[in-house]
């Protein structure tokens, strides 16, 4: 059986187990496609030149064979439907999900413990919980800022354990995903109150890099999202490391 790394997207928990990727609906909610002109990409890789994934220890050969799956296209490919895949993607996780395919073997979807629907509710504007839990599980995610990946090492479920460290190359990605990605400022994820409140959040809360870019806002931004898969991700890493907490114990693989 194998272990599959895939991204269940709250902001303490980026992606957990990943299997072979499938051909899937890229839609943008939207007929226009999406694009990064050359100037604008140049400004962002200069904010941001290269992006961060935290997966499980042993998790690069699948991604590197397979690529990074969003919840819903994990759940596409190990042919998951009925009452069990709209408890997954419209529900909230306060526990892992396990989930098994004949072929594919098992995989389980990160918890989602920070997003409570009681507290995300006071955080949302004009959406509710349950279209919130479904707009993340049809994403993947990358951090922005090595600061960011360190905060997510350090998260009390994940301190005590080894995960490896994928770090990417900005510009190709963003070059390959450009009509699907999506870039947010927040823990989108997070909806844990802070001095008691919960940061606001809504769909507009995720952009195009070229809204942020227009807006002059393309600093200060926490995630990287593509819609529904990056199946080549694996060309875009240029290392990968292991790493437990916030100490670094060796390079796995490096370009």
């Amino acid at each position: 059986m194998r272990r599959v790394l895939v991204e269940t997207w709250n902001s303490l928990s980026l992606l957990l187990l990943i299997c072979s990727i499938v051909s899937g609906p890229w839609s943008h909610g939207g007929s226009e496609l999406l694009t990064v002109t050359a100037d604008v990409l140049d400004q962002f890789v200069l904010l941001y030149p290269s992006l961060f994934h935290m997966a499980e220890a042993g998790s690069w050969r699948s991604v590197r064979e397979h690529g990074l799956l969003s919840t819903s296209a994990l759940l596409d490919l190990f042919e998951i439907h009925g009452p069990m895949r709209r408890e997954i993607e419209t529900q909230w996780r306060p526990k892992g999900v396990p989930i098994s395919h004949p072929i594919h073997g098992t995989a389980v979807i990160r918890d989602q413990w920070p997003m409570p629907p009681e507290h995300l509710e006071k955080g949302l504007d004009g959406v509710s919980p349950q279209q919130w839990y479904e707009f993340l599980n049809r994403r993947t995610f990358l951090w922005l800022s090595e600061q960011r990946l360190m905060h997510m090492l350090n998260a009390s479920p994940y301190r005590d354990a080894a995960h490896d460290v994928l770090t990417l190359d900005t510009r190709a990605f963003v070059d390959e995903y450009a009509d699907r990605i999506m870039v947010c400022q927040i823990n989108s994820g997070f909806a844990m109150p802070m001095f008691g409140k919960v940061t606001p959040r809504s769909f507009e809360t995720f952009q195009t890099i070229e809204q942020r870019a227009a807006a002059g806002r393309l600093g200060g931004l926490a995630e990287l999202t593509v819609e529904y898969a990056a199946p080549d991700a694996w060309r875009f890493v240029t290392s990968v490391e292991s790493w437990r907490g916030k100490v670094c114990q060796g390079t796995i693989w490096h370009a």
